[in-house]
């Protein structure tokens, strides 16, 4: 059994009304024991919300299942219309494998909000619109039996505002592929009262054998800050003429949520990799490097709260690096 799809071609410039009139918005639910159309016992849509990012704006999907039935596929038609009620863009999943588990009475779904005028191909320009989303389900009926479904959520409005550009990391203002390094340790970004002390390994580094390198993160001036780290120290190499050409980094991308003060020192520490700058920039693995080079220690932080020493406190949301002393270090391959 099947449902014919809504063709998002033919949809697009259309009013939405008039796909109302003609009955391919309206529920339809249709079961292997029954030969109409059943308007019992059935399931609905519903747009939860919207959210946006540098990557675009998404949306949060649910579909509530008929009682006792089981879900094996379902697909979603997302239709945008203007204040004329217009269809200007349109996207669809297909239908999806989705099992339900048992006793589940809904499922969500989040997917991309969709971005180009369907007319032009153009972006999608910051406006105000409304959201249809039209949901098709197939799956098993608590009596065993197969059903199919259509339905259609109530118009959702949607806001779309110009979408800041991710910022860039702290890291790239410091540390980039092919581009000098700091001057010296008194140039370096301000991190906000965290510190970092290092005491590297003695080399000479194999390569492909890289030693732990064992970091303390600390705070200046009493203060006590509560942020997001990761486990383990990274750092930047920098050879003779004073560009960065590699990495080591922590090989470990979990990060956790610390309270980080005076008294409460965090130590770092996990295995280490090398990273190797290419010509255009970007990272290449387990290449080796022979030599000695500059190398710079660091850890990058999201700050959530920062507590003064006269027992003030203010929230943040900002992404420090956090640098040590650098040292010279040979590596071989």
């Amino acid at each position: 059994m099947t449902l014919a799809p809504l063709d998002l071609a033919q949809v697009c410039g259309v009013p939405l009304a008039d796909l109302e009139a003609a009955g391919q918005l309206s529920h339809y639910s249709e079961t292997g024991e029954r030969d109409e159309p059943a308007t019992d016992d059935t399931g609905f849509a519903e747009v939860l919300g919207i959210t946006e990012d540098a990557n675009g704006a998404a949306v949060e999907l649910e579909y509530y299942l008929p009682n006792g039935a089981s879900l094996l596929e379902l697909g979603w038609t997302l239709l945008l219309t203007d204040a004329d009620g217009v269809i200007i863009a349109a996207a669809e999943t297909g239908l999806i494998p989705a099992v339900s588990p048992e006793g589940a009475t809904s499922t969500g779904t989040v997917t991309a909000l969709p971005d180009t005028l369907c007319a032009t191909g153009e972006a999608l320009p910051p406006g105000t619109y409304d959201l249809v989303a039209v949901a098709e389900a197939h799956g098993t009926r608590a009596s065993g039996t197969p059903y199919l479904e259509r339905t259609t959520a109530l118009a959702f409005p949607v806001e779309l505002g110009e979408i800041d550009p991710e910022p860039e990391s702290p890291l790239d203002d410091v540390f980039t592929c092919n581009e000098p390094g700091p001057d010296s340790i008194h140039t370096l970004p301000d991190a906000l009262g965290l510190t970092l002390a290092v005491d590297l390994p003695a080399g000479p580094w194999a390569s492909d054998d890289l030693p732990e390198i064992p970091g303390v993160l600390g705070t200046a001036d009493g203060r006590t800050i509560l942020a997001t780290i990761g486990q383990g120290v990274h750092a930047a190499l920098v050879d003779a003429d004073g560009v960065v050409v590699g990495f080591v980094h922590s090989d470990s991308g979990d990060a956790w949520l610390a309270e980080i003060g005076p008294e409460r020192p965090v130590e770092l520490g996990t295995p280490q990799l090398l990273t190797v700058c290419n010509p255009d920039g970007s990272l290449q693995y387990k290449e080796g490097l022979e030599g000695t080079y500059t190398v710079w220690p660091f850890d990058t932080a999201t700050l959530k709260e920062i507590q003064y020493a006269g027992g003030t406190a203010e929230s943040s949301s900002e992404t420090v690096i956090v640098i040590a002393n650098p040292q010279e270090v040979t590596f071989t391959k």
